[in-house]
């Protein structure tokens, strides 16, 4: 764990070299806003959460550290499209001819395959190091994500804590503290689910700030039965997570809007085509129906989506 912490310290030394000097763009907070109220959909609490806390820290004009956020949820509700779709707002990458990810949004930066098998867990802190210190080293202002945080081993969550918690002792606040870390899990979906039916499966009714510290402390139950720390410790490092933001499970309107979206999606595809190849466009109207059929196929667990 020592020769980890220390390699992981000299490469952050680095980031002092030559970042790369484009960052985040000034009109982001309105895009951002905007973005994930047209593109997210049924998770409201989640999107309002998300703008405030990303738009708080661009405005800090030197923060201490870098914002992270815990992002939890079942799969297939929105978590990794709120991402993509902040990436686009943050590096104001919105066109339609915008490479995100790619050449327009170069500081966005997801890393995966963390569950690796208990033979493979002595590389996963490496191949941790080698992403995020390689990326951090060349973007001045970063989005990073982080998929399925909850499974990383003890090494790996000490490079993050260094990461989160030492840039101002290492003197590279200048290259990093600006950037935004999200944290994806699963973890939690029971507690998600119990505090929306509590609600009467209003968001606006759930109490957030119950379900928050709910979240938090599923995380430093599981942290703690790995044995990597002292309790102190695990307290120490999920205080450096500045918010724990649940995403809902989908309800029937939420998948009617998405379907929607997809087919008008789709047919805008297929008319740039068209007009490509100097063919005129095709109007498709989408009924309730239509719709409502689309919805009928999908599994459905009570009143919410299964994945």
């Amino acid at each position: 764990t020592l020769g980890i912490v220390i390699s992981s310290v000299v490469a952050m030394g680095l980031l002092l070299l030559a970042p790369d000097p484009r960052g985040f763009d000034e009109n982001s907070c309105d895009r951002l806003k905007e973005g994930l109220t047209r593109e997210v959909f049924g998770q409201t609490l989640a999107t309002n959460q998300f703008v405030n806390a990303v738009c708080d820290h661009l405005w800090e004009e030197r923060p201490l550290k870098p914002l992270v956020l815990s992002i939890h949820g079942p799969p297939g509700v929105g978590k990794s499209f709120s991402h993509f779709v902040a990436a686009r707002a943050l590096y104001n990458a919105t066109s339609s001819s915008s490479e995100c990810p790619g050449l327009n949004c170069e500081g966005y930066k997801v890393v995966y395959g963390l569950d690796y098998t208990i033979h493979d867990r002595d590389k996963q802190s490496e191949a941790l190091v080698s992403k995020l210190i390689g990326h951090l080293s060349a973007r001045r202002e970063a989005l990073v994500v982080i998929e399925e945080y909850d499974k990383l081993d003890c090494k790996s969550r000490g490079v993050l804590k260094q990461i989160f918690d030492k840039g101002l002792a290492l003197n590279v606040t200048e290259q990093m503290q600006k950037s935004v870390f999200l944290l994806e899990s699963n973890t939690g979906y029971g507690k998600i689910v119990e505090s929306l039916n509590a609600a009467r499966g209003r968001q606006e009714d759930v109490d957030a700030e119950s379900l928050q510290y709910t979240l938090k402390n599923m995380m430093f139950n599981l942290w703690q039965r790995d044995g990597c720390e002292a309790r102190v410790d695990t307290l120490k490092s999920l205080s450096l997570v500045d918010m724990f933001i649940p995403y809902f499970p989908l309800d029937r309107p939420a998948i009617l809007a998405i379907a929607e979206k997809s087919v008008e999606k789709r047919v805008g595809l297929v008319n740039a085509a068209r007009g490509a190849r100097g063919r005129p466009p095709v109007e498709v109207a989408v009924s309730e129906e239509a719709l409502g059929f689309l919805a009928d196929k999908i599994e459905w667990d009570g009143r919410y989506a299964v994945e």
